[in-house]
This record gives structure tokens, sequence and C-alpha cells, in this order.
């Protein structure tokens, strides 16, 4: 369901204005939309390692950044808490801005070499 949610999210922002995007968000997911918009504000950045093309997400949270597997995870204590553990909620608000800023092309982009991808991991490490 939540893979299925994140989807259409995708494809319905790629379409919409931002105006018209924020009333879209507003009927889909009410109750988060505040915080997915604060989340926009702070920031999405996507890192390309090369030469390997590696990709890896990360959205800032209020104190610290999380890894994100677009889609699928987020190192975020709520992912894990309330997705994964209890199964109260279906995702994150991380998860839903990062669909949004990918979709309306409309996050950091940051280039680094291979041998930095273990830099990032490390410092998300201690962390999470």
């Amino acid at each position: 369901m939540s893979k299925d949610l994140l989807l259409k999210i995708f494809e319905e922002a790629k379409k919409f204005e931002y105006k018209d995007l924020i009333e879209y968000l507003e009927k889909l997911i009410p109750n988060k939309l505040n915080k997915v918009i604060e989340v926009l504000k702070r920031g999405i950045t996507k890192y390309t390692y090369k030469p390997s093309n590696r990709i890896v997400w990360t959205a800032l949270g209020e104190n610290q950044e999380h890894l994100i597997y677009p889609r699928l995870y987020c190192s975020c204590q709520d992912f894990y808490k309330n997705v994964v553990i209890m199964r109260k909620k279906e995702l994150c608000k991380h998860l839903i801005a990062q669909v949004i800023s990918e979709a309306i092309k409309n996050y950091n982009q940051v280039e680094l070499n291979d041998q930095e991808f273990k830099v990032l991991l490390n410092a998300l490490k201690l962390k999470i």
C-alpha cells in the first residue's frame, strides 16, 4: 500500500503546479502535509558517487540527516518505531518529501567520488 501511495504522489506531483499540488496533497495526506512541507523546506539531497553512479538520498531532519531508500526505507526514528515495529503508519514524512522533491526536481544535488561514500555512511551511522 505505501509503495502504491508514493508512486501515486510521484506521478501526480509531476503534473501539478505548486498550488494545485498542495491542494491535492491536503486531500491525500491531510495529517502529514505540514510536516512534509517542513522537510521539503529543510531540504532533500541526492548524492551521486562517481564513477560508480551510486545514488544516495538524504532528508534533513530537525536534528540530523536521514538516509532514504526511495519508496522503501528511512533511517528516522518515526519510520523504525511507527512503520516497522508498531505498524501504526505506512510512511514517514521524509519518504513522502523525497518522492515529491524528486518528482518536481527540487532537491540539492551533490557529486562525490566513490571513496567519499564511506564518509557519508559513517556520519549517518553515528546519528542513527
